[in-house]
Formats: C-alpha cells, sequence, structure tokens
C-alpha cells in the first residue's frame, strides 16, 4: 500500500487561496486505510474547510476498494459528478500523487475538463502490515533482488541502500550506524541465511543492480481484467465477513 500522511492543514488553506468553491475527492484504497482520504476524511474536510469560508459543491468519497488510481471504477463517480467539477474553482485531492494525477489527466483527456487540483495529503512510499501499524518495505526499482538477499531489501531496510554488503559502521551487535534502535539490514539477511542454511550462497558476485527499469516514469501495458467478474470474488470475501 502507498503509506500517507495529511499535510499541514495550513499549507492545503494557502493552495485554495483565492479559491471559493471547491470539489473534494477522496479515495478508497490506500487514503481510506490510513484515515487520509476515506469519506469519513472527506467530510471532516467539508466541514474544515466550510468554516474557512469555502463553499464546497461536491464531495466525491470512494467507497473502500475502490482506488482513485484506479480509472475503470473512479471515472464513474467523476462523471456523476461531472456538474459540480464543471463550476468549481479548484479540487482537493485527498488521495496519494498517483491517484491525482490519474484524475487530473482523465478530467483534461477524457471529460475535457481543466481545474486547478491540489494535494491534500503526502505520500510516504510503498508499505505493508496493518491494522495499525505499517513499515516501508518496497522501493519499486524494478529489478527485485529478494530473490539474492534472502526476502530482505536492503534498498529499503538500509538507510545507504547498500546492496553488496553492509557498511563499516555496522556495530559489534548487528545494529545500524545510521541509527543504532534499528538492525542492520546485512545483519538481517545473513542471520536469515542462516537460518535457511544458505550462508555460502553470500559469498557469490552479484552482478551490478540494473538501475535502468527505475528511469522514471514508467509505463507498463496489461490486458484488461474483466472487472465483473473479478468483482464476483470480491463479493464472495464480503459476504463471507458476514457484511
Amino acid at each position: 500500500m502507498n503509506a500517507q500522511v495529511p499535510k499541514p492543514f495550513e499549507e492545503i488553506v494557502g493552495y485554495l487561496e483565492g479559491k471559493k468553491k471547491i470539489v473534494l475527492m477522496g479515495c478508497g484504497g490506500c487514503a481510506t486505510v490510513f484515515h487520509t482520504g476515506g469519506i469519513k476524511e472527506v467530510n471532516e474536510m467539508a466541514e474544515k474547510l466550510a468554516k474557512q469560508g469555502k463553499e464546497i459543491t461536491g464531495k466525491i468519497g470512494l467507497p473502500f476498494a475502490v482506488f482513485a488510481c484506479y480509472l475503470p471504477m473512479s471515472s464513474m463517480l467523476l462523471n456523476e459528478h461531472k456538474k459540480e467539477i464543471q463550476e468549481c474553482d479548484a479540487i482537493l485531492m485527498q488521495s496519494c500523487g498517483d491517484g491525482a494525477q490519474a484524475v487530473r489527466r482523465y478530467l483534461e483527456e477524457e471529460m475535457g475538463i481543466v481545474k486547478p487540483l491540489y494535494p491534500a495529503n503526502n505520500a510516504l512510499g510503498f508499505s505493508s502490515g496493518g491494522p495499525t501499524s505499517f513499515k516501508e518495505e518496497c522501493q519499486a526499482c524494478g529489478e527485485c533482488e529478494l530473490g539474492k538477499t534472502f526476502g530482505i531489501c536492503p534498498f529499503v531496510q538500509c538507510p545507504k541502500g547498500l546492496l553488496n554488503g553492509p557498511c563499516g559502521g555496522t556495530t559489534a551487535d548487528g545494529k545500524c550506524e545510521v541509527d543504532p534502535t534499528r538492525d542492520c539490514a546485512w545483519a538481517m539477511i545473513y542471520r536469515r541465511a542462516e537460518e535457511l542454511s544458505q550462508v555460502d550462497k553470500l559469498l557469490e558476485i552479484v552482478a551490478p543492480h540494473q538501475w535502468s527499469k527505475a528511469v522514471r516514469p514508467r509505463r507498463l501495458e496489461v490486458e484488461p481484467i474483466d472487472l465483473m467478474e473479478e468483482l464476483k470474488g470480491t463479493k464472495r470475501v464480503i459476504e463471507q465477513l458476514g457484511v
């Protein structure tokens, strides 16, 4: 998931200076999990902005599992609120930057609407865990090295991002010199190699990382999914949860 935190409210108000009619849009994915753009947070933001003299002309709250960045679903909500979007002075996106830019692009290219669009959140990167504690695990480098490092990513777990072994600052008890409260990423990798009885693999020469695959912006073409068919599986899980 893309971890995120809300921007300071003063920064948001600054973005909206001189703008009266505001449309708010959240996200039913990561922003809902991190309490930065679920339906509840969209309603709370509407109340706060109203106290600042803003006229909230539209609130586009996306149900859980409807991601702002996945346009086959979020675009349905955008089209439902077309009139409010056309008449607003600005759009405040309570999502990550990916969702915000996906919405901006859809509005301009598919709906012919060009409006100022501002972010309400700061994204922190791919993280896993839950329901309350999350930790960054993946850098999305484009060339996963987990098969060589026993399932632990040194690019993320090591503050220096060292792929070929520990630095000289690793402490005797396997801690990191940058943050002594953290285990050295390579000490973690070594311990896991021991547990798997594969320490000898750490002696193998590893080819340089292919950073060319991280050149941005990256693009990917895939076959579209059968959305209705996939949602049948989602429905079954929801029913099993007793909803």
